[in-house]
């Protein structure tokens, strides 16, 4: 196995943690110090110390003279941050203002052969043009000693609007199938995909072996025109813009919904509440999470805990007690991955759609449909099911209704993966009444 450390060296010029970050976040990225202002952004690192066996989370906030970095490198906490500004002192999505760069993990280049092709990629890349093998030059490759972060830097910060973010996860995805399927990576059957928001192991900062991450100078800072060269059309982001031409009048010419709800009315995310039984569903499909899809089952799990209200010293301890079954799918699963994936405990969480833990997962989600029809078309669907099995009426009770356990058993016959709330919106039944029969009407359901 190469040392990543050494070959880096060999290859590029190495860069200080101070100058690293300077770079990303030039001056005037955020407030000054013990100058707080409304609107005002700052950078936010998490930090995760030993403690009696589990691990202590500790946000800091990051403010222009970046001088909270310092602090942070200079101990053995475990540290991590994102290329991203926030507004407020939550590291959530909903409060990600500018995205600086995009970091792209790649692990798995274990041999001198796939240490080769990675550097074949970045150099060679545009000569890849139209195929799927080559990637963007990155402008920094950081180094933790057992893998490589990829930062392209943007000449300019990119305003994360949801319809943008969505543009640039499709993006990032691609180029992350793109770094750890062409040969670089002895991990390409297990490729780990990393959400825009992740936070990655500071420069500077500790590594699990006891070195310290470092960082490495290899390109210049890129735009998104350049990143969309190396993918194919369908996965480009070009909806968008860049922080300098951004004024909030700007924003409500282009995203007019959005700067009526968030702006306007200043509404904040809707949020819902699922039964507990959505948790423990999720936490027995443990045996399915498989090498590369782990955190992010476990991530799920406390969002799900989140949306179920299950008390966070719960789903912690659920988390806990997974590792060592975990660690029996691959590489080594530990504390630091809980508890990363522990800071999803959160509101803003709770709309995480299921599409995207389907893909980062790597499991399968049923849903229940009314395939695209309106209430109305569904019940008459129901309706002519319903008079085709019973042709002469013999549905009816002796006052010409039909009776409620019928209509349930028809219901769960249509829909055998159902829930008794959409038994009841679509039939207008009364809860007491579909709770009353809905053992019964399992019998006719379809297999």
């Amino acid at each position: 196995m190469i040392d990543l450390f050494e070959a880096c060296e060999a290859e590029f010029e190495e860069v200080g943690y101070e100058e690293f970050y300077r770079d990303i976040f030039p001056e005037g990225s955020f407030e000054k110090a013990g100058e707080y202002t409304e609107g005002g952004y700052n950078g936010i690192a998490v930090t995760v110390e030993r403690n009696g066996g589990k691990g202590t989370v500790k946000r800091y906030t990051v403010t222009d003279d970046l001088e909270r970095i310092d602090e942070l490198v200079a101990t053995d906490a475990f540290c991590i941050m994102a290329p991203i500004a926030y507004a407020g002192k939550s590291r959530t999505a909903t409060n990600a203002r500018f995205l600086y760069a995009m970091a792209i993990d790649l692990d798995g280049v274990e041999t001198l052969e796939q240490w080769d092709f990675f550097l074949h990629q970045i150099y060679e890349g545009e000569k890849f043009h139209g195929m799927v093998s080559g990637l963007p030059k990155p402008t920094y490759v950081v180094s933790s000693g057992t893998g490589l972060h990829l930062y392209y830097v943007f000449e300019e910060a990119v305003p994360l609007f949801k319809n943008i973010v969505k543009q640039l996860e499709k993006l990032k995805k691609r180029l992350t199938w793109q770094a750890w399927t062409q040969g670089a990576s002895s991990l390409h059957e297990r490729v780990q995909y990393e959400s825009l928001f992740q936070g990655f192991r500071m420069v500077g900062s500790i590594t699990k072996k006891g070195d310290r991450a470092r960082a490495f100078k290899v390109g210049e800072k890129v735009t998104i025109e350049y990143l969309n060269r190396y993918v194919p059309e369908a996965y480009r982001t070009t909806d968008f813009t860049y922080k300098s031409e951004l004024r909030l009048e700007k924003a409500k010419e282009l995203y007019p919904e959005w700067y009526e709800r968030r702006v306007v009315k200043k509404a904040p995310r809707g949020t819902w509440v699922c039964k507990r039984a959505l948790y423990d569903w999720w936490l027995s499909r443990a045996g399915e999470a498989m090498q590369g899809h782990r955190y992010w089952y476990v991530m799920t799990l406390v969002t799900y805990a989140k949306k179920c209200r299950i008390p966070y010293e719960e789903v912690r301890d659920d988390a806990y007690a997974l590792i060592p079954y975990l660690n029996r799918k691959g590489d080594a699963f530990t504390e630091e991955d809980v508890e990363k994936a522990l800071e999803a405990y959160k509101d803003s969480y709770v709309t995480y759609p299921i599409k995207a833990i389907e893909e980062r997962t790597a499991l399968k989600i049923e849903r229940n449909r009314r395939n695209g029809r309106k209430q109305t078309e569904h019940m008459q669907r129901i309706t002519v099911l319903r008079d085709m099995d019973y042709p002469n009426g013999s549905w009816r009770n002796g006052n010409g209704r039909k009776p409620k356990a019928e209509v349930v058993r028809e219901w769960r016959r249509l829909h055998p993966n159902g829930k008794k709330a959409e038994c009841i919106r679509d039939t207008g039944l009364t809860k007491p009444t579909v709770y009353k029969w809905w053992d019964e009407g399992s019998q006719g359901a379809v297999r």
